[in-house]
């Protein structure tokens, strides 16, 4: 798998729930493959693109990262070197969706590094925003090359994702190039189980921005940040309807026990 250059990306999410009710859900999502210290490779391409300005689509630095300045690739490079043991010295490449029309709601993006194998990416930072509450969290994590064109991690969920689930769960990663088309899935798990509660799946293929591909794509998907955050709001209220239990902020919660993290 190779960082290649900026790309325009178009397909699905997939969303699962198997437990304690099965709910499931497909939308359309347009993202961005970009180098996130360069996201102008992608943006000058078109006049109502831009990483610089007010504009309909537009990359803003403070919509990412632990800090709103300086390089996003030096911070995630830093994130991911005790997880290493080395500090990758390859490219670095962020699929997102960008702000449409003034609005943003990211429920993962997903920054991948290299070292010193153009076609074995090391790790990856996966940025994870939570619903209700927009808060946002990084897990840096090694990759596991598992397959052909397949590579895997798992770590600790500490975030308070979804009101619908406590922190007291396990995230497995896969991410899978079958260039042009790029996917990643994340599966939640009990601690003790192979068995996934949730799994959520990405997949889209990378095309040329091209001037006509980036117009098409802002007034085709327009709606694009707003359809996640309406579908993941409708889609809590179908797991209130199936009475799937309710889990509070851990800031709002009575007895806190203190191995919870939010």
């Amino acid at each position: 798998m190779d960082a290649g250059s900026a790309a325009l990306c178009q397909g699905t999410v997939w969303h699962r729930r198997n437990r304690p009710a099965v709910n499931e859900f497909t939308y359309r999502t347009s993202q961005v493959w970009i180098d996130p210290d360069h996201p102008e490779e992608l943006t000058r391409r078109h006049r109502l693109w831009s990483s610089s300005r007010a504009a309909p689509a537009r990359f803003r630095r403070s919509d990412y990262g632990r800090s709103p300045t300086g390089s996003m690739a030096d911070q995630v490079r830093d994130a991911v070197e005790p997880v290493l043991g080395y500090r990758p010295t390859g490219p670095v490449r962020l699929l997102t969706q960008v702000r449409r029309w003034g609005w943003l709601f990211n429920p993962i993006s997903l920054f991948v590094l290299w070292h010193d194998d153009a076609e074995n990416p090391v790790a990856t930072v996966a940025e994870v925003t939570n619903t209700p509450w927009k808060e946002r969290t990084q897990y840096p994590v090694a990759l596991e090359r598992t397959g052909d064109r397949t590579w895997e991690t798992t770590f600790d969920k500490t975030l308070h994702v979804s009101p619908f689930l406590d922190e007291d769960f396990r995230y497995t990663l896969t991410l899978r190039d079958e260039s042009p088309e790029l996917g990643f899935g994340i599966a939640v798990l009990a601690r003790h189980s192979d068995e996934p509660i949730v799994e959520t799946a990405v997949r889209v293929t990378r095309q040329d921005p091209t001037p006509a591909a980036l117009g098409r794509a802002l007034f085709r998907d327009a709606l694009s940040t707003r359809r996640v955050s309406f579908g993941i709001h409708a889609q809590a209220l179908r797991l209130a309807a199936k009475r799937v239990r309710f889990v509070a902020h851990p800031s709002r919660r009575k007895n806190r026990s203190p191995e919870l993290k939010g």
